[in-house]
């Protein structure tokens, strides 16, 4: 007789467990479709489970979701066919962590044929991809795995490789932007090819362009406000610095750069004056909004300079603080306690470090006590920098 301390969980397989002696017989007929039922670690004991936590390093989270979308794995008797994937990325340069990251992305790819497969990676490794380039591409969009060999991956492929025009350049846009390989060709990459050309991107221009910043390439408009900054930064259509711009807006959410010019008014610039400053360096809008306020409060607290000295000298915001900026400032300002000094400190600021070296502090009489002033200022700048990736990591 049937042990009752069984029957709550057989009641569980039922959704109305009329009929008890019905699901006794199948237990006893068919015990292997119960199997789960009596687990109290419903796949922690699978085959499949174990090879995943072991060889490929996936957490009980991953393999909880990989096994929500792959049920059929937690009843496998072997694992020829997840080996033979699992062979087939090894095989062309994939570490077992780097394999169990691609599977983590793309769990689909378990049940993948080798044979379909294959291709693909043969064809990625064509193009240049092999190694560690191509387990890099991999992780990052396992997905292209799963898109059409000959309809999507290779004519998207030729077209990208043609664009970019150097097999370096075409690479390495890929490792930054590796979503492109399965973008439309007709409806996402022409058009977008096309709508920057009409802003005057062209030739060697439009490579350097799509080089720094191929996530453009999923782009085929701005936005009204993309556009509205754009207009308002108001350098002349058709520059080299015009282009740098739409390119720099065309990356960043609206939100973003307008939370970073909203902070550069609360550094104390007009709005006229803000618009200058981009003009001239746009590059500040990719700065985040704490760096640019350190270096104001620096600048206006220490330095005791105008807020507005950062229009006419954008260089107070593109030099490290730490490592160019503080140093240098400390002996200017030791030397100018000394002596009478006749070197503006904008010049100081904009020399290289061997010649600020050379001719500041090896060239003044009391250079041993300048050296040590600049040299604690530079390790304290990387004990800081230490400490705050520690924070940040640890």
């Amino acid at each position: 007789m049937m042990n009752t301390m069984l029957r709550p969980k057989l009641f569980v397989v039922a959704a109305a467990p009329t009929n008890y002696n019905l699901y006794c017989k199948l237990f006893f007929r068919h015990p292997f479709h119960f199997r789960n039922v009596f687990s109290t670690e419903a796949h922690s004991q699978t085959l499949f489970s174990q090879f995943a936590s072991t060889k490929l390093e996936l957490s009980a989270a991953d393999i909880t979701r990989i096994l929500k979308w792959q049920p059929q794995l937690q009843n496998l008797r072997n694992l020829h066919n997840v080996e033979k994937v699992i062979h087939s990325l090894k095989k062309h340069g994939c570490t077992e962590a780097q394999i169990g990251k691609i599977l983590r992305g793309h769990c689909q790819l378990i049940g993948s044929a080798e044979s379909i497969l294959e291709p693909k990676l043969k064809l990625l490794e064509d193009f240049g991809f092999v190694d560690q380039n191509l387990a890099k591409l991999l992780t990052k969009n396992p997905i292209v795995l799963s898109t059409s060999l000959e309809n999507n991956i290779f004519p998207t492929m030729e077209f990208l490789k043609n664009v970019f025009q150097s097999q370096d350049v075409f690479m390495k846009a890929l490792l930054k932007a590796p979503r492109l390989i399965n973008s439309s060709l007709e409806k996402t990459l022409k058009p977008s090819l096309a709508f920057w050309e009409g802003w005057g991107f062209s030739g060697t221009e439009l490579v350097s362009f799509l080089r720094a910043t191929p996530d453009v390439l999923y782009r085929t408009s701005l936005t009204p406000g993309q556009v509205d900054l754009i207009n308002k930064i108001g350098t002349d259509k058709g520059s080299k610095m015009f282009k740098y711009i739409v390119g720099r807006v065309a990356v960043g959410s609206t939100k973003t750069l307008e939370a970073k010019i909203d902070n550069l008014k609360l550094c104390g610039l007009s709005v006229e004056e803000i618009w200058q400053l981009l003009g001239a360096a746009p590059v500040v809008l990719t700065f985040s909004k704490e760096s640019v306020s350190e270096k104001m409060n620096f600048i206006v607290n220490n330095m005791e300079l105008p807020v507005h000295h950062v229009v006419k000298h954008p260089l107070l915001l593109l030099i490290s603080l730490e490592r160019t900026m503080k140093p240098r400032f400390l002996v200017w300002q030791t030397i100018k306690s000394i002596n009478a000094l006749e070197i503006p400190l904008f010049t100081v600021l904009k020399m290289t470090e061997a010649k600020f070296v050379n001719n500041i502090i090896k060239g003044h009489a009391e250079s041993k006590i300048l050296w040590t002033i600049y040299e604690n200022a530079i390790s304290n700048a990387s004990n800081r920098t230490k400490s705050s990736t520690k924070q940040n990591f640890g």
